[in-house]
């Protein structure tokens, strides 16, 4: 079964009481009225799809993907996001649950689910051989460095969508005791961030490895975080704010999302934008540049509709 690479731009609004677990106490659910005029996003790596289905896989039937579909549409319901952004880094092989994924790109539900690769590339040739390997099979790009050259090529690229600047690795084991992750935190330029805004290139932000950190580390990746946005704000370039989540504790709403990109120094606006104008923004952009319609930045084709359905009433006449 092979997954659907076409962008659906219209989305409906949109979970077991369980899930409710992964929220913090002061969390504050989407509630059903503010879903149906406005859509959120979330950006998730596939292995949080795979940890909510081991999770439901002692009450599910493992052979009847239409159950574990319904219980992530259910999830992803109950904190009001109607689109998500499945990653995949590349290079990762598919894991048992990968099926469920592929049904999750082809259905027909109230949240839309797009295919995503996160590329972290050492250089900037190893990221171009890897976005043209990947760019006819997902519907989105995201380069996730600290590298600053790697974040300069990044955003340049009008096949990669979405530039994260910030790196992570898994923390080590010493004594039995698992370590603080690593993360680093990279840094843009005036230059960098007038490339981005010339070519529509977005820049995100996730809370997952803000999660897994504490002390001093933490508090060094937040101030070296916030200094990146004023820059991004002066050039206008697209901020978007996600839970990054790679597993079922991780899961973060919109609302939680808002408030650390207000954090982070954004403004009320800003941050609302964020989790939904902006991305909503960065996947009709691909929509026109997947159709052919986007010839470069700035010329678009635009269809006359008057003119089609003149030519169909005279066709009709004849």
């Amino acid at each position: 079964m092979a997954a659907n690479n076409s962008i659906d731009s219209d989305s409906e609004s949109c979970f077991d009481s369980d899930s409710e677990n992964c929220l913090d106490s002061g969390s504050k659910l989407c509630s059903n009225s503010d879903s149906k005029h406005k859509r959120y996003f979330d950006y998730v790596s596939v292995d949080f799809i795979e940890d909510i289905c081991s999770k439901a896989a002692a009450e599910l039937a493992p052979e009847d993907f239409f159950l574990f579909t319904e219980h992530v549409n259910l999830f992803f319901k109950k904190f009001g996001i109607t689109d998500v952004i499945l990653f995949k880094r590349n290079g990762k092989s598919d894991s048992g649950y990968s099926q469920v994924c592929k049904s999750l790109f082809e259905s027909e539900q109230s949240v839309r689910y797009y295919k995503g690769v996160e590329i972290e590339a050492e250089n900037e040739n190893t990221l171009y051989s890897a976005v043209r390997k990947e760019r006819p099979n997902v519907n989105f790009i995201a380069v996730r460095s600290a590298d600053e050259k790697v974040i300069r090529a990044a955003a340049e690229s009008l096949d990669v969508d979405l530039v994260i600047p910030v790196s992570y690795s898994a923390g080590k084991i010493y004594n039995g005791i698992m370590s603080n992750m690593y993360v680093n935190v990279g840094q843009i330029n005036h230059i960098v961030a007038k490339i981005a805004k010339d070519k529509k290139t977005a820049f995100g932000f996730d809370i997952y490895p803000f999660l897994q950190t504490k002390g001093y580390r933490r508090s060094k990746i937040l101030a070296d975080s916030m200094d990146m946005i004023p820059i991004l704000q002066k050039y206008k370039v697209p901020v978007l704010l996600f839970s990054g989540a790679g597993s079922f504790y991780d899961a973060r709403g919109p609302y939680e999302c808002e408030a650390f990109g207000s954090f982070l120094g954004l403004n009320r606006e800003e941050a609302a934008a964020a989790v939904s104008a902006h991305p909503s923004q960065m996947i009709e952009l691909r929509k026109k540049r997947q159709s052919g319609k986007l010839v470069m930045t700035g010329v678009e084709i635009v269809e006359n509709d008057e003119n089609n359905e003149n030519e169909e009433n005279d066709k009709n006449d004849e």
